[in-house]
């Protein structure tokens, strides 16, 4: 079946998560091995912000076994576990998932350490992903019994996620696994070949029949660490706003010596639809003069910014329309210098008449600025330390040594996937404040990345590439980050898988900017789902 993309704006936000039906299995499988900790490299910044770069290859990706299951290796409170991910199939208008949890310890654990409680009835965990699509699909059950059931080297537990239809003719999904990691290319088969009784995990999976089933678009958030620009998109419509202070000079409406240079963001965005659309070009201003002298100076800039996109590039297929806001809709609130910075700007919004005619994601022109800048551009100086992410490095938190690494990230079309590694010599009580993003990049439209995991960022050259992100019923924009973290357990890694942008390239850098926490990890291979 054909599954509709819902738009979630509006609709009230409902409990999406759940653990489904959990019955107990067979004896456990192959062990998965605790990652020993590493001392960090003496690594300083080169010229581009980045550690020299050592020859990578990328590596094996897990496939699926004749079962139709993707294992992935993790830990659970410290306790080594395998999950075996898939198969998926369809049937009656929802997509069911079989996901087996065992472990070789001889410690046992339970699904709580990834799915608390608090979890079950505050958060998304698990996510349904088709990449290919740019589609997510949250969890639609409301069962939760086994989530503290034993798991042992003589007790797995069973898992069956239940999600909305994914569309005829998707072959692979992904699934998230929050505190896990991401599996790939998990077949989409029959329900006569999926292993399990399909009809039977349906009739007891307890479904939110009054739930917003999505599936919803991802979104990608792409900022030039500079400030000048940042672009916002997803597949129908693109955001690049321009800041005013970059483009314009102090009170001024003349475009300043860097306007083409940022401006050519919004013109790599616009020659992607030669078909046009519609075009709308937005002033705003800070709150320090009054309303009367700001309306017209945002008018001004509008204009200004609209005249010369129409000299550096053709506009006779795009509808554009040009206002001015004035103060009326800050993009920050306070009066901060930062929030006065970021609200002096021009947004300009392009919504193409036919969105299937760019052949990426509406973010991929800024990727590939991205690659230019990488070998062309400066990198900024990292904050924190810098090391492979091979080696990874050691931060402090709390008064303790945690050592922080990643070993390589996958490609899926036009994102990567890939789960940072936090690991220790004694327990470590953490939280998810440590990881929001510093001010300047949280006033972008993040104001929720003080409850997940968002501080981890891909850079390339002088372009931040932010966690995917998609805007949920609420109109709350979720990352595919964890939104819970948990004690570190000594000897053994906890994983926080994330999902970005492609941004092009063989390796990626991984970056922390801080506020609580900041270090960065350069050259991690990218290997090929």
């Amino acid at each position: 079946m054909q599954s509709m993309l819902r738009n979630p704006e509006g609709l009230p936000r409902r409990s999406m998560l759940s653990l489904l039906s959990l019955c107990a299995a067979g004896t456990g499988l192959a062990a998965c091995s605790g990652n020993p900790l590493r001392s960090a490299a003496d690594v300083t910044d080169s010229p581009t912000g980045s550690a020299a770069s050592p020859a990578v290859s990328a590596p094996a990706v897990p496939t699926a076994d004749a079962t139709g299951a993707v294992a992935l290796e993790s830990a659970l409170d410290g306790v080594p576990a395998t999950f075996r991910v898939g198969p998926a199939t369809v049937q009656d208008g929802y997509t069911i998932m079989r996901v087996e949890v065992s472990t070789d310890s001889d410690k046992e654990l339970t699904l709580s350490s990834a799915f608390s409680a608090s979890a079950l009835s505050s958060m998304r965990g698990m996510l349904l992903l088709s990449l290919r699509q740019s589609l997510v699909f949250p969890e639609l059950g409301d069962r939760s019994d086994g989530l503290f059931d034993t798991i042992s080297r003589l007790s797995s537990v069973e898992v069956f996620p239940v999600f909305e239809a994914v569309d005829d003719g998707v072959e692979t999904v992904e699934l998230f696994l929050p505190s896990v990691g991401v599996a790939v290319g998990i077949p989409v088969v029959s329900p006569e070949k999926a292993g399990f009784e399909v009809g039977e995990m349906l009739s007891v999976a307890e479904i939110d029949r009054e739930a917003d089933p999505g599936p919803y678009r991802l979104s990608t958030l792409v900022a030039a660490t500079d400030g000048s620009y940042d672009t916002d998109a997803d597949q129908n419509s693109t955001t690049v706003t321009v800041s005013g202070d970059v483009t314009f000079g102090s009170d001024s409406t003349e475009l300043s010596a860097q306007a083409d240079e940022v401006l050519a963001k919004v013109v790599e965005q616009l020659t992607r639809y030669p078909s046009g659309g519609e075009l709308s070009v937005t002033g705003h201003t800070d709150d320090v003069d009054d309303e009367d002298y700001n309306q017209p100076l945002s008018e001004r800039r509008a204009q200004a910014v609209a005249d010369r996109l129409g000299e550096l590039t053709d506009l006779a297929h795009w509808n554009t329309t040009v206002v001015g806001k004035g103060e009326s809709e800050p993009r920050a609130e306070g009066n901060s210098p930062e929030a006065r910075a970021a609200n002096r700007r021009v947004e300009v919004v392009l919504k193409p008449k036919n969105p299937a005619e760019a052949t990426a994601l509406a973010v991929a022109p800024a990727a590939q600025a991205g690659q230019a800048d990488a070998s062309s551009g400066q990198m900024p100086r990292s904050v924190g330390p810098v090391a492979t992410g091979a080696d990874g490095v050691d931060v402090r938190i709390n008064d303790q040594t945690v050592h922080l690494s990643m070993e390589s990230v996958t490609r899926v079309g036009d994102y990567v996937t890939g789960s940072l590694l936090l690991s220790t010599q004694e327990d470590v009580n953490i939280t998810v404040n440590l990881f929001a993003l510093p001010s300047e990049l949280q006033i972008l439209h993040w104001p929720y990345s003080f409850s997940a995991v968002h501080n981890p960022t891909l850079l390339a050259g002088s372009t931040r590439f932010l966690a995917a992100n998609y805007l949920d019923a609420e109109g709350e924009y979720i990352p595919t980050s964890n939104r819970h973290v948990r004690t570190i357990v000594r000897g053994e890694a906890m994983r926080l898988p994330l999902v970005w942008p492609y941004p092009g390239g063989e390796t990626v850098t991984v970056d922390l900017p801080g506020k609580n926490l900041a270090a960065r990890l350069t050259d991690i291979p990218v290997a090929q789902a």
